[in-house]
């Protein structure tokens, strides 16, 4: 049961971070009425995935409130803390999933039989795809212009290699990074050195994104079957 209360606690993490945060709350962390309504929005989406209001919410609410305020103050901007700030948050959302497994299994939806592999499923190619996007573009920055060609093209294989490797399918996904590696032979040929510094930079982070993403998950996968 604490695989079903993980997918359902990160999948309510992956919306109120990736879906539902806007760009005041990001840039006006620094305002408690930012900071208060990002973690509104944390309590919110763990109520919409389970249809309930655990206590456990709180704690897990409390926890992601001072994750963000230690990112907000205490750690420089830039990839580094924003790879942490996931982890913490991530960890978080496993310790309380540990500690009270029982959230799922008293939620009305846990009727719905496929709904947590669903959940995870729904998680991995969002946090895969969108948090894949923000590591990216904090790695390239001041790089050069990105394209919406490129910030596609991340998402597509980021988000391919989560449903391949969380399917069972891993010689598809080796498939899809020698795929990558053709498109990045052919690519740099019409690019300056600062292009093709950038295009290496960005595909190697975008590539390990999606596999330290779709890794771990389709470990946790047999465990929801």
């Amino acid at each position: 049961m604490a695989a079903y209360t993980f997918a359902a606690l990160f999948l309510a993490h992956v919306i109120a971070d990736y879906v539902l945060q806007t760009t005041w709350m990001v840039v006006n962390k620094k305002r408690p009425i930012a900071m208060a309504a990002h973690i509104g929005l944390v309590l919110g989406t763990m109520v919409l995935t389970t249809l309930t209001l655990n206590p456990w919410f709180l704690a897990l609410a409390t926890l992601h409130l001072w994750i963000d305020i230690v990112k907000t103050y205490a750690m420089p901007e830039g990839l580094g803390a924003y790879v942490a700030d996931q982890l913490l948050h991530i960890a978080s959302i496993a310790g309380i999933a540990l500690m009270a497994p029982q959230i799922w299994p008293e939620s009305p939806l846990s009727a719905i039989e496929p709904l947590p592999l669903l959940y995870m499923i729904a998680a991995g190619v969002l946090f895969a795809a969108r948090g894949g996007q923000y590591a990216v573009a904090m790695l390239v920055a001041g790089r050069g212009d990105g394209s919406g060609i490129g910030v596609v093209m991340g998402w597509a294989e980021r988000a391919i290699l989560c449903v391949l490797l969380i399917g069972g399918w891993p010689i598809w996904a080796a498939a899809v990074v020698a795929v990558k590696g053709l498109y990045l032979g052919l690519s740099f040929a019409g690019r300056d050195r600062t292009g093709r510094r950038r295009l290496f930079l960005g595909s190697a982070i975008s590539l390990a994104w999606g596999l330290a993403v779709a890794v771990p998950l389709a470990m946790i996968m047999p465990m929801m079957q």
